[in-house]
């Protein structure tokens, strides 16, 4: 699953890529490492408005839900599931665009754990998401289909891999609720060196 990214983009940068413009850019903080696990706010682009970016929060809070939703159960949506999962079955045309430029996964052999960075050469992607809002307040989860070609080399024991939207096109198609895989072509690097024999 995806539980950590990295959004470390300038804002001019990120508005030239999905020519979209900062609905408050003074809230958006480039980091190298973004921990799903501490319910950060980071920028998204809704459906509903191609042409803002938002700065929503990762892990996703229902509309029906109560002051105790355990948000670390809806970090991620697995595709297969949306329609029948309570938190997504009744939101699943809330499309938006999680903006990013990597994120990061640890692949398993035996007891030891090797952390990859993983992306498009640093280049800025989407994942595919969905989003609701509670009290007023905007919240998101990134959506996950099975793991191909490399994540499947690295994410090795639950097998997933965000949907990751590369074009203008793909992203389109997202956001207009089309059934889409997005793309598998990731580069990946070893931040903790070890021989390995992966590719």
């Amino acid at each position: 699953m995806c539980f950590h990214q990295k959004i470390n983009k300038k804002p001019e940068q990120i508005e030239k890529k999905f020519n979209a413009q900062f609905k408050f850019f003074q809230d958006y903080k480039p980091q190298n490492t973004v921990n799903g696990f501490d319910f950060p706010k980071t920028p998204v682009i809704k459906n509903t408005d191609k042409f803002t970016i938002e700065m929503l929060q990762w892990g996703l809070v229902p509309n029906w839900a109560n002051e105790e939703w355990n948000k670390a159960f809806t970090l991620n949506a697995r595709s297969e599931t949306l329609t029948e999962k309570p938190a997504f079955r009744n939101i699943t045309q809330n499309r938006c665009l999680v903006i990013t430029n990597g994120f990061y996964e640890w692949q398993h052999n035996g007891k030891i754990k090797t952390k990859f960075e993983i992306g498009f050469d640093d280049e800025l992607f989407a994942f595919g998401g969905i989003y609701d809002s509670y009290n007023g307040k905007q919240s998101y989860s990134i959506v996950t289909t099975e793991a191909e070609g490399i994540m499947r080399e690295i994410h090795n024991v639950k097998l997933r891999m965000p949907i990751a939207l590369k074009t203008s096109e793909d992203m389109e198609a997202w956001l207009n609720g089309d059934r889409i895989k997005g793309s598998s072509d990731f580069t990946a690097i070893n931040l903790e060196p070890i021989q390995l024999n992966l590719f």
